[in-house]
């Protein structure tokens, strides 16, 4: 049988990965394009920064709706959103791939100035508070909302038949979301960005979790490979 990876990111991610996928994996594969958020903009105003904080590469687009200055300083998460910072006229500092690393890296820098964290509805690591507590001024600012989605009626077919489905996944959110849905019939295995967001999954949806090695892209290719080999071999 054809191997079946379900993406849940949102389209634009999932079809870089998806492509990436395809690239590297050499035989028959079936992928499910099934967005569990949509990034929905929400009304939001921001101090003139210091410096801002992009854990996501959504920061990176609603800092451009914020109107901030170009030519800021940007610590991003990681190498992708930092890619975009600079891009979008921002002087990125690349974080280790995780929010806790940044925060941690910021510490140790000991930054002067005010800083502005743009980030979701829905975000973890206590970017702000932990920065403040540690003497760095720092502003939340909540400027989109990653809205919840329901599976496609694809992805559905897939996970109530007899099967095995892969799903790699690259936030703790979306696998909050994808636990309400489950569990399912289909054999599900996941492929995890982090070990936080290995913890989000609900033990009752799969005993079968692989963490990439670092929170990046590119590891979770990686892994998502390693995964639909060992299925191979298993079948």
């Amino acid at each position: 049988m054809t191997p079946t990876v379900i993406l849940t990111r949102p389209q634009a991610q999932s079809e870089r990965f998806a492509q990436a996928l395809r690239a590297q994996w050499d035989g028959p594969i079936e992928i499910i394009h099934a967005p569990l958020i949509k990034i929905v903009p929400v009304a939001a105003s921001c101090a003139k920064p210091d410096a801002v904080i992009f854990t996501s590469a959504n920061g990176v687009s609603a800092a451009k709706r914020l109107g901030l200055l170009k030519g800021l300083a940007a610590w991003c998460v990681g190498s992708k959103t930092a890619e975009l910072a600079r891009a979008a006229g921002f002087e990125p500092i690349t974080g280790p791939g995780d929010a806790s690393g940044l925060v941690s890296a910021i510490v140790a820098a000991k930054p002067s100035g005010t800083f502005a964290h743009i980030r979701g509805k829905h975000a973890r690591g206590d970017v702000s508070a932990r920065l403040n507590a540690a003497g760095i001024r720092c502003e939340d600012v909540v400027a989109y909302d990653q809205v919840a989605l329901s599976l496609t009626p694809e992805a559905k077919s897939a996970v109530s038949a007899r099967q095995s489905v892969i799903f790699p996944l690259f936030s703790p959110r979306t696998a909050t979301i994808l636990n309400s849905a489950g569990p399912f019939v289909a054999q599900v295995q996941f492929v995890a960005l982090s070990e936080a967001v290995k913890l989000a999954i609900a033990p009752e949806m799969s005993q079968q979790v692989a963490v990439a090695t670092a929170p990046n892209g590119k590891a979770m290719l990686s892994a998502t490979l390693q995964v639909l080999q060992k299925e191979i071999r298993r079948r």
